[in-house]
C-alpha cells in the first residue's frame, strides 16, 4: 500500500492510500458502498441512503448515529462523504481482473483525532484488501498504537 501526507496548511492536509487489489471492481464496489460490504471491515457504517446527497451512517453503539452526507457517487467508480469536518474519498480503477483503489482524506481540521483516524483508516484498507484475498486481518493495540505515532509524527 503506497501512502502519502500532503500538507496544506499547519491545520489542513490531504491523507492518500492507495493499493491495488486483486478483485474485479463490482466486487470492490459491493464491499465499499453497501451495508453489507461495511459489515465487513467498519460494522458501525450502514448506508441510510444511496446516492449524491444520500447518507452514510456511523452507529455508536449508543442508540445514537452520526449522519455523514455523501456528496459524490459515481456507481463502480466513486463514493465520497463527510467525514465529522472532513471528506473522505474511495475512488476505483478498474484494471481488469484487479481494481486500485485509492483513498483520500481531505483534513479541513487538523487536531489530536485526526491520526487515530487515518490509523483506523490504515487499519480499514488492509481489511478490505484481506478480505477480498480470503486472508484474515487483525490488528493488535501495538500495532495500533504504532501506526498512531506514525501518522502523528507525519502530521506534525
Amino acid at each position: 500500500m503506497q501512502e502519502k501526507y500532503q500538507k496544506i496548511t499547519d491545520t489542513s492536509g490531504i491523507m492518500t492510500f492507495e493499493l491495488e487489489l486483486d478483485s474485479k471492481i463490482a466486487k470492490v464496489w459491493e464491499l465499499i458502498a453497501t451495508t453489507k460490504g461495511f459489515a465487513q471491515w467498519f460494522p458501525e457504517l450502514s448506508v441510510g441512503e444511496s446516492g449524491v446527497d444520500g447518507l452514510i451512517l456511523f452507529d455508536f453503539g449508543n442508540g445514537e448515529y452520526e449522519e455523514m452526507t455523501i456528496t459524490v457517487y459515481e456507481p463502480k467508480s466513486i463514493l465520497e462523504y463527510t467525514w465529522d469536518k472532513n471528506r473522505v474519498r474511495f475512488q476505483l480503477t478498474d484494471q481488469g481482473e484487479k481494481t486500485t483503489l485509492r483513498f483520500t482524506e481531505e483534513i479541513n481540521e487538523l487536531t489530536t483525532h485526526t491520526p487515530r483516524d487515518i490509523s483506523g483508516w490504515h487499519m480499514c484498507l488492509q481489511k478490505i484488501q484481506g478480505i477480498l484475498e480470503n486472508k484474515d486481518v487483525s490488528f493488535t493495540e501495538d500495532e495500533f498504537l504504532a501506526l498512531f505515532d506514525k501518522y502523528q509524527a507525519l502530521m506534525n
